[in-house]
């Protein structure tokens, strides 16, 4: 990765917004909602993307590095004064690392999850953005380190169930599927767009609600996902007690949208 000069906007303000993608046999997994997703946050931080550029440059990056994982981390550019942006232009850094080895272990064991002390503030213009403003996720990975878990389920500020420290989340309650309204805060993943529309595909609908953490007990079963985790069963959950969790109906979704997820993979 490209080293940051002192003016840049995104080292100093946190002025940009960045993406982690799964790149196998030089193709990028759920490349387009991807790409989507970047320019969607670009034009909502006011971020001028150029698509065939951006395309470009992802898939050279991927081609050349075969396999593992592939940041993307887009700054508005240099200068300004102050908060102020000035005339310069945005940049794309990337850099390359191992796929985390333990998220195959995860998909097959399941996790540890406790509750995070530490919650989100709501800020609907930058809620579901993947901005790079991360300081509260650093809170909450700080505080994390405490706990006896793999993961923490994460509340906003008005007490409302919104994502993991890195990661969407789902839970089964009464036979029901439901994932947080991340509206107010909270990050709006790739994969959690793709198992919402694809289970939705598979006549089983995945509610989108916004509201407290349900108590421990009410939960039958529940998954984090991300794009280079996938789909992560919980195995135990340490709220307000602490309970096993049922993790066959959650392999069974992964297993169901194994084909659906290959088709993903850029086609370029």
């Amino acid at each position: 990765m490209s080293e940051f000069s002192l003016n840049d906007r995104v080292a100093n303000y946190g002025d940009g917004l960045f993406t982690t993608m799964t790149v196998s046999h030089g193709r990028v997994a759920l490349f387009e909602r991807h790409r989507k997703r970047l320019l969607h946050d670009a034009q909502q931080l006011g971020i001028s993307l150029d698509n065939d550029v951006l395309v470009d440059a992802i898939r050279q990056h991927a081609v050349s590095m075969e396999q593992g994982t592939l940041k993307l981390l887009i700054s508005a550019g240099e200068g300004g004064r102050g908060y102020a942006r000035g005339n310069g232009q945005p940049s794309l850094h990337f850099s390359v690392h191992a796929l985390p080895a333990h998220y195959a272990q995860w998909r097959e064991q399941g996790i540890r999850v406790g509750v995070s002390p530490v919650s989100l503030a709501r800020q609907p213009l930058l809620a579901g953005l993947k901005h790079a403003n991360r300081l509260e996720q650093v809170l909450i990975k700080q505080q994390m380190a405490t706990q006896h878990v793999d993961d923490v389920l994460v509340t906003d500020t008005a007490g409302n169930m919104i994502e993991a420290s890195a990661a969407n989340v789902f839970w089964c309650e009464k036979g029901r599927w439901v994932t947080p309204d991340v509206s107010q805060c909270g990050v709006a993943g790739v994969m959690r767009s793709f198992v919402t529309e694809r289970l939705a595909a598979q006549q089983c609908p995945v509610s989108v609600t916004e509201q407290p953490m349900p108590a421990a007990q009410h939960i039958e079963a529940m998954f984090f996902t991300n794009a280079l985790m996938q789909i992560v069963p919980v195995r135990d959950l340490h709220a307000d007690t602490q309970v096993g969790l049922r993790m066959e109906p959650v392999k069974q979704i992964a297993q169901q949208l194994r084909a659906d997820y290959e088709q993903e993979y850029d086609t370029y």
